[in-house]
C-alpha cells in the first residue's frame, strides 16, 4: 500500500478524469471525489496510488488492473469488468453491488467492510486474501481458487460457492446459511456444530 501518501500527487477536475479514463497507466496518484459512473473503459492501470470516494458504478470496462492500491469509500457496483486482476490492493466501506467480474486474477486483496451483495466473481483466482465483516448475501463465488484466503465476519447467505475447494477455510465466524455447495467441496472447511447441521440439512443428510 501507497505509504507516504502526502507526497502523491492530487489530480483534480478535468485533469483526474482524464487521467483515469485515457487509458495510460497512472502511478503514484491520489483521487477523490470523482463521479465516473457509467462511463466505458477500455483499459484502466493503477499502481502505488489512493481512489477514494470515487463512483465507477455501471461503469464498463475492459481491463481493470491494480497494484499496490488502497480504495476507499468507492462505488463498483453493477459495473461489468472483463479483465480484473489485483495485487495489493485494500477495498474499505466500498460497494460492490451487482458488480460482474468473473475470472478475477486476484493476489493478497483486502475487502473491508464492503457490500458485495449479488458480486459476481465466478472461476476467479482470489489467493491470500481476506474478506473482513463483508457482504457477500447471494454472490456467485463458484469454481473460485481461495488458497489461503479468509472470511472473518462476513455474511454469505445463499451464495453460490459451488466447484470452490474450501480446504483450509475457517467459516466459523461467518453468516453461511443456505449456501450453495457440494459436500466433496466443504471437505476440510473450519464450520461451529451449528453450521455443521445446518449444512448435514441443506446437503439432504438426514440424522436421526
Amino acid at each position: 500500500m501507497p505509504e507516504q501518501l502526502e507526497s502523491l500527487a492530487r489530480p483534480e477536475g478535468v485533469a483526474a478524469r482524464e487521467m483515469l479514463l485515457d487509458g495510460s497507466p497512472v502511478e503514484e496518484q491520489a483521487f477523490a471525489d470523482l463521479d465516473l459512473a457509467g462511463e466505458r473503459i477500455g483499459s484502466l492501470t493503477v499502481s502505488g496510488s489512493v481512489l477514494e470516494r470515487v463512483s465507477l458504478a455501471n461503469c464498463e470496462i475492459g481491463s481493470l488492473r491494480l497494484r499496490d492500491v488502497r480504495v476507499t469509500g468507492c462505488d463498483l457496483s453493477n459495473a461489468r469488468i472483463r479483465s480484473f486482476e489485483g495485487t495489493r490492493v485494500e477495498f474499505v466501506r466500498c460497494r460492490m453491488v451487482g458488480l460482474v467480474a468473473p475470472r478475477s486474477q486476484w493476489q493478497s486483496v483486502l475487502l473491508d467492510t464492503v457490500n458485495a451483495r449479488f458480486a459476481q466473481l465466478n472461476d476467479g483466482r482470489m489467493r491470500r486474501s481476506e474478506f473482513r465483516e463483508t457482504h457477500l448475501g447471494e454472490a456467485v463465488l463458484s469454481r473460485c481458487d481461495l488458497a489461503e484466503s479468509r472470511f472473518m465476519q462476513s455474511i454469505l447467505r445463499q451464495a453460490d460457492l459451488s466447484g470452490t475447494r474450501l480446504n483450509g477455510v475457517d467459516l466459523r465466524s461467518n453468516d453461511i446459511d443456505g449456501i450453495q455447495v457440494a459436500f466433496e467441496d466443504l471437505r476440510g472447511a473450519r464450520v461451529s456444530a451449528a453450521q455443521a447441521l445446518e449444512l448435514t440439512r441443506l446437503l439432504g443428510v438426514v440424522i436421526e
